[in-house]
């Protein structure tokens, strides 16, 4: 078990330092009280600002503050000007519903690189308001789900790409560069990348893995863990015999999906 985790983590450790690219898309969870939100811009590059479930209706900023600003309805777009300083600009964005956000607009830097997207959520509906409206025969229900900035929200975003079809992870570069890149094989299990997710706070790793015996086996989630593994799931944690018949390799039981949520590195 040491040593296949000895090569998960050399594996993983070599797609970490090999990919580099900052990510510039985020997700902003805002309750009133939080105090301003920080948008990063840099001088002459549009910044988009978007705002969960509402139009936007007026703002206030000083005349004189070092952005350029364009309303498009349900989104801002930023620039930041030649004569921002280290204290940027604030502004205050009101949405059709009610709802308002303080905003504080400051220069992008290595620490805190620009913000090509960003949403801002808060989870409310018109005006706030938290209540109910009585259902009138069937009505279709939503239920709240960790965001994807969470742990659990990663991971449960992540199965909805691999197993259910969703396109992409709001705030996450999806990459498959390092695709079919072998990180288990001892014989008994064989394990490859199949796609990354790569987040400012998570990354996200989604790995192929096939029982090589000719006997069930039930994964170890130690296996998977590397340095600074937040949580390790499955798409089914006992794989059956390798496939000996067209019917039992159609089941794809000897098969399943690993995914695996790390601190940023």
């Amino acid at each position: 078990m040491a040593r296949r985790t000895a090569k998960l983590s050399a594996a993983v450790a070599l797609v970490a330092l090999s990919y580099s690219a900052p990510v510039f898309a985020r997700d902003v969870q805002y309750q009133q009280g939080d105090g301003e939100i920080e948008v990063y811009v840099n001088i002459g590059e549009p910044t988009e600002i978007m705002f969960e479930g509402g139009q936007i209706k007026d703002g206030f900023h000083n005349s004189n503050a070092p952005i350029a600003i364009q309303n498009k309805g349900s989104a801002l777009i930023l620039f930041g000007k030649q004569n921002m300083s280290a204290e940027g600009a604030a502004l205050i964005v009101r949405l059709n519903d009610g709802r308002s956000y303080p905003i504080r607009v400051l220069v992008a830097s290595k620490e805190n690189p620009r913000d090509a997207q960003l949403l801002i959520e808060d989870g409310k509906g018109a005006f706030g308001a938290e209540e109910e409206s009585a259902p009138e025969g069937y009505t279709e229900r939503s239920y709240e789900y960790a965001p994807a900035s969470k742990v659990s929200g990663l991971m449960r975003e992540m199965v909805l790409v691999a197993e259910f079809g969703k396109k992409t992870i709001p705030g996450y570069t999806s990459s498959e560069k390092y695709k079919g890149q072998t990180v288990v094989s001892d014989g008994s299990i064989l394990a490859k990348i199949d796609r990354m997710f790569i987040g400012p706070n998570l990354w996200g790793y989604v790995l192929d893995t096939t029982n090589l015996l000719d006997q069930s086996q039930k994964l170890n989630p130690a296996t998977f863990r590397i340095d600074g593994t937040r949580a390790v799931s499955a798409s089914a944690w006992e794989l059956a015999a390798r496939p000996l018949n067209v019917e039992e390799q159609i089941s794809n039981k000897h098969n399943a999906k690993v995914y695996i949520v790390t601190r940023s590195r």
